[in-house]
């Protein structure tokens, strides 16, 4: 079917909107070895084939991230994966029969085969507690992930508290600590799961309770026996501030003017000739922009046609559900074509109605999307589009992702990336460093207007400032130049192989590590895996893979 698809703007972030999700500002914690195991560490490293890298737990000095050639070739079964994590069982404080521990997922990636065993003690599930073993294609183990919880055996896993109870009290946290309140949101009700939390470094029984609103999905920790709260109030949503995505990228890519304006969504902000014609695939034939992999089904007043032709000008938000889906179905279809078919691989849900802001964010608690229609709608900007979808596949390679200040900046960082990337496909070379230059035309004073750069000068750890979407460009710089050495395809797999090798609070320095592991697995030349290391290590990273 076919679509003519439109370019939007985005305006002015409002405040608040980096206080949501920015995470703590204090530095990312650096564990250090337990003395008692560094015996046992000795015995996994020397029967490794080559360099190691390894990140330490600092709550538990139990190795966190392992990368090198840690095993000979045993095969890529759940049981040659058990066979080496019980070997190993002592170095991670756990007994070698893994009790607890069961098979969750199993993936097959461009590099090899990723098993993942999930934590559990006397039936609760410990919050973030998995153990994953990398294969490469010859059935060594070339990576190991580990965010158990030691000491997770309670006295007792019968709760004092109910799980009403817990929702209540969460209300009040949310209450007491949020400057921005939101109205509930039409969806999830508030829930309550019962969990092992240990990030506190002493395990406790406590319910994980989610409040969803318009805009924050607020996560509180509440102590199953006591009913105090374990943690602040987090907001699980995955935020872009004042991004957008459209046309050939957007208006003012496919227009190569920097000077237009939104104008209040006006049709004649933009000309005629910013519109391209495109092919809307895997719709479902409802009438609806309900597809494969992409819906926008939780907007409020959708359009529909009978022939399936979603033609709009920027001036109807039908337009932006073209935008949407045409752009998160392009995404996807990117990835497959990498070879992977298993990352993100599902029907991504969005609205482009529901959020008066200007911002967007994805809800990993729902899998949904929100766009914003402050300013420039946030839609009309693919660049806003796919920053967005960089959260979503994050989340599905790594459930739960984005726990620390330094994983959340990754994440970020790897949005604005992904975005530039793909944007790169389609500009004819115009301005593919700068981001979102549609939406950022109402609130950036820079020629041209840019949302961020993917081509700044961050120096870790000194450009540190708190922030994740200004810590993150240290890291999608540092992406960037990889691309320019390795092309844009070669460079897009490897990062997406890599999110395989990270954990949820993952730093910067093991996600290097975690590249430089990818790169050598999926077999790219001494020369691409050396220059690799040049760039994080000239970016102020620690690799010592």
């Amino acid at each position: 079917m076919i679509v003519s698809i439109g370019i939007a703007q985005a305006t002015t972030p409002e405040d608040g909107h980096l206080t949501r999700h920015g995470g703590p500002t204090e530095s990312q914690p650096q564990g250090q070895p337990d003395p008692d195991l560094l015996p046992l560490w000795a015995a996994l490293a020397s029967k490794a084939s080559g360099p190691v890298s390894v990140t330490w737990s600092h709550l538990w000095g139990t190795p966190k991230a392992v990368y090198g050639t840690l095993s000979k070739t045993t095969g890529d079964s759940e049981a040659a994966a058990r066979e080496f994590l019980s070997t190993h069982a002592a170095l991670f404080k756990l007994d070698a029969a893994l009790t607890g521990f069961s098979l969750t997922s199993s993936r097959e990636t461009p590099m090899g085969r990723v098993y993942v065993f999930s934590q559990r003690a006397d039936g609760v599930p410990v919050y973030g507690g998995e153990l994953k073993i990398h294969f490469d294609r010859d059935g060594s183990v070339v990576g190991l992930t580990n965010t158990t919880v030691p000491t997770a055996k309670l006295p007792t896993v019968i709760p004092s508290l109910k799980p009403e109870q817990a929702i209540q009290a969460a209300h009040g946290q949310i209450s007491a600590g949020s400057s921005d309140q939101e109205e509930p949101v039409e969806g999830p009700r508030a829930s309550a799961k019962l969990v092992i939390y240990g990030s506190t470094g002493t395990p406790a029984l406590a319910w994980e309770v989610v409040i969803h609103t318009s805009g924050p999905a607020w996560q509180v920790f509440m102590h199953a026996q006591t009913g105090k709260a374990l943690a602040p109030p987090h907001d699980l949503n995955r935020y872009a501030t004042g991004t957008g995505q459209v046309f050939l990228v957007n208006a003012v890519v496919a227009t190569r003017d920097n000077t237009l304006s939104d104008q209040a969504d006006a049709a004649s902000a933009v000309p005629q000739s910013a519109y391209r014609s495109v092919t809307l695939t895997g719709l479902d034939g409802s009438g609806f922009l309900d597809g494969t992999y992409a819906s926008s089904s939780a907007s409020k007043r959708r359009v529909s046609s009978a022939s399936q032709t979603f033609v709009f000008d920027r001036s109807s938000d039908g337009f932006s559900e073209a935008m949407g889906y045409y752009y998160l179905d392009y995404a996807q279809r990117y990835i497959q074509s990498l070879g992977f078919s298993n990352v993100n691989n599902r029907q991504q849900v969005f609205s482009v109605d529901r959020y008066k802001k200007d911002n967007s964010f994805y809800q990993s608690s729902t899998k949904r999307i929100t766009y914003g229609t402050g300013g420039v709608d946030d839609a009309e900007d693919a660049d806003v589009v796919w920053h967005e979808y960089g959260h979503s596949i994050l989340d599905n390679q790594i459930p739960g992702y984005g726990t620390t200040l330094e994983a959340d900046s990754i994440g970020e960082g790897f949005g604005d990336y992904w975005a530039g990337t793909l944007g790169a496909q389609l500009s004819g070379g115009f301005q593919d460093a700068c981001l979102a230059e549609w939406d950022a035309t109402s609130y950036s004073s820079t020629s041209p207007p840019c949302l961020r750069r993917l081509d700044g000068t961050k120096h870790y750890p000194e450009s540190v400032v708190g922030e994740v979407h200004d810590d993150g460009e240290i890291w999608s710089a540092a992406l960037w130049q990889i691309r320019s050495v390795l092309g844009g395809t070669k460079a897009d797999i490897v990062i997406l192989q890599h999110h395989f090798l990270l954990t949820a609070d993952t730093s910067f320095n093991q996600a290097a590590n975690a590249l430089v592991a990818a790169a050598i697995g999926l077999g790219y030349p001494p020369s691409q895996v050396n220059t690799i290391r040049t760039i994080f290590r000239s970016r102020g990273f620690t690799v010592t893979l």
